[in-house]
């Protein structure tokens, strides 16, 4: 599997009063076996200040934004996913995709891609 790219982007708000402007979507695009494929990983908007919070990763520190990280390390944990998009809403199951990460080895493996 070689990741391609890697993008983030806010969640637009839904209709009614929806509360899906605090949603945050990472977003791989990878080659896996020939194919070209997309992973989506939507979560909960705090979860990135959490992470800070528990002194696991801090995107504000750091530079490089919670959403273009989470989908790779997605893939890192799950390298073959069943279903092309995920969704997070437990804190523990998000934090779980960062156990053990650090930025700049990252970078040395994803160097290639946009992180900033």
């Amino acid at each position: 599997m070689k990741i391609l790219s890697v993008t983030g982007e806010s969640v637009p708000p839904g209709k009614g009063g929806s509360p899906s402007d605090t949603f945050d979507r990472s977003i791989a695009t990878y080659e896996d076996g020939g194919q070209t494929k997309t992973l989506t990983v939507t979560y909960v908007r705090y979860f990135a200040r959490l992470l800070a919070e528990r002194g696991i990763y801090d995107e504000e520190q750091a530079g490089v934004a919670v959403n273009k990280l989470a989908a790779v390390l997605f893939l890192e944990k799950h390298p073959a996913p069943k279903e092309s998009r995920h969704y997070f809403n437990d804190a523990d199951a998000f934090m779980a995709l960062f156990e053990g990460f650090s930025l700049e080895p990252f970078r040395a493996k994803y160097g290639h891609l946009a992180l900033a």
